[in-house]
């Protein structure tokens, strides 16, 4: 979660004293300020300057230290979410009707169980998103939905009744998924009507040569100017650098497919590296 704060301490000048302190990454471990070590559970990612006139003003901007970034698998596949968690990396699932679809899951009772299925599997978040465009149609889904299993957020598409969706369920005290984020302004109103999660689609704004990535990192920044618990979900993930484009600019959480999670793994040095340990180890061992 992203939160920003300002902390200002006596008065402020038009005398500037050089800045002092650039940057302190320290995870959440043990950093070191001007030379002196120290440990806290952030990161400071900002500028720390000082005014002096009859006081001085000290601006940090905070980031709580995030443990890890979550992975979610974006599918309905069981099997496939299975071999995720044994993985030991999946943190949760999100679905949505053409997943469902995809895996030949129709009727409402049917559409429901296998929700149940995916809960039964996993230990976090399962997003489970409403096929109703109309707020009353959202309102009646999203209960029904959280009914199956405390794992369930409701997702939301970003159209003005999803917004009202969103405002409605927050104030339930029920989790949300906006999805279909293509714009810092939508991402900015998902936030606004308290959305626990918003889903920008990183894969399909590159197929319209627009930068999926830069969005993120301008909600990201949006976010923490302002305080937004909101999440950023990266979503329509595609290969594996798109993983780590999203590991490097803070994304809260990514989706998808089991294919891209099994990518992380590969790497060609990684298999000659070990064909060769292994038959070292033979020659000397035979």
């Amino acid at each position: 979660m992203s939160l920003s704060l300002q902390r200002q301490i006596g008065t402020t000048s038009s005398f500037r004293i050089p800045q002092v302190l650039t940057e302190a990454r320290v995870g959440g471990r043990c950093g070191e300020i001007l030379g002196l070590p120290f440990f806290v559970p952030f990161y400071f990612n900002s500028l720390l300057s000082f005014w002096f006139d009859q006081g001085f003003l000290l601006l940090w901007n905070i980031k709580p230290y995030n443990p890890d970034m979550k992975f979610f698998i974006d599918t309905a596949n069981l099997k496939e979410i299975q071999e995720a968690y044994e993985l030991g990396v999946l943190d949760g699932v999100t679905t949505n009707p053409s997943l469902m679809a995809k895996e030949g899951i129709t009727g409402k009772d049917n559409i429901m169980r296998h929700y149940k299925a995916i809960c039964d599997i996993v230990d976090g978040d399962v997003s489970a998103e409403v096929v109703s465009v109309d707020l009353a149609g959202m309102i009646r889904e999203g209960e029904e939905l959280v009914e199956i299993d405390d794992k369930i957020v409701v997702k939301i598409p970003m159209t003005k009744e999803g917004v009202k969706a969103l405002k409605y369920f927050s104030g339930k005290g029920i989790r949300t998924n906006c999805t279909l984020i293509f714009s810092a302004g939508q991402a900015l109103l998902a936030a606004k009507a308290g959305a626990t999660y918003v889903s920008p689609f990183v894969g399909r704004l590159d197929d319209i040569s627009t930068d999926g990535i830069a969005l993120i990192e301008q909600i990201l920044t949006i976010y923490r100017n302002y305080g937004f618990e909101t999440q950023v979900l990266a979503a329509s993930i595609r290969h594996t650098m798109h993983v780590i484009q999203c590991a490097e600019v803070g994304a809260d959480v990514m989706t998808g497919p089991l294919s891209v999670m099994e990518a992380l793994l590969k790497h060609p040095l990684t298999d000659s590296g070990l064909e060769k340990f292994l038959a070292d180890y033979a020659k000397g061992n035979s």
